[in-house]
């Protein structure tokens, strides 16, 4: 969580798009994790969007990805109901699997852990952690540090994003 609290330290001169950059490879260098992804929600909680996605097996970043309420509303309802979706084989859980064809499969995703991010009790995003290489059995201790750094994350955000 290093870089993140570095740039925690100096939120005001730092961009969004270095503290996303920092929260992602931290999660994926502290959990061991192939993918980390910052997604906020628009207004009306009806989709997500990514602000940074870093892939830590090539060492690259992407953004953009848009995922809506409608087509994916169980993962949806699970992650704003319980604030987190501990999924070790993604492809079958519930709250998961409508990604299946979409997303996991494509992307070569079996697991996944994300956690919500809140501004004032308030939705705001959700930090994801994927596993590519193995089915992934998130333990307590990984659900433990994805709160933290969300909870860190949180407090970079501006009041209205």
């Amino acid at each position: 969580m290093r870089r993140t609290k570095q740039l925690l330290s100096q939120r005001a001169s730092a961009r969004k798009e270095e503290i996303f950059n920092a929260v992602c490879e931290d999660a994926a260098e502290d959990l061991d994790a192939d993918l980390v992804s910052i997604w906020t929600f628009d207004s009306d909680l009806s989709q997500i969007e990514c602000q940074s996605r870093f892939d830590a097996i090539d060492n690259s970043y992407s953004k953009g990805l848009l995922l809506k309420r409608s087509e994916y509303p169980n993962y949806f309802r699970a992650i704003v109901e319980d604030n987190l979706v501990n999924a070790p084989n993604a492809r079958i859980q519930n709250a998961t699997k409508e990604f299946t064809d979409s997303y996991f499969i494509p992307n070569g995703i079996r697991s996944l852990l994300d956690f919500i991010l809140h501004k004032d009790f308030t939705p705001i995003g959700i930090i994801c952690c994927e596993n590519r290489r193995s089915i992934r059995h998130w333990s307590a201790e990984d659900e433990n540090y994805l709160r933290t750094i969300a909870t860190l994350t949180s407090f970079l955000f501006e009041p209205t994003l």
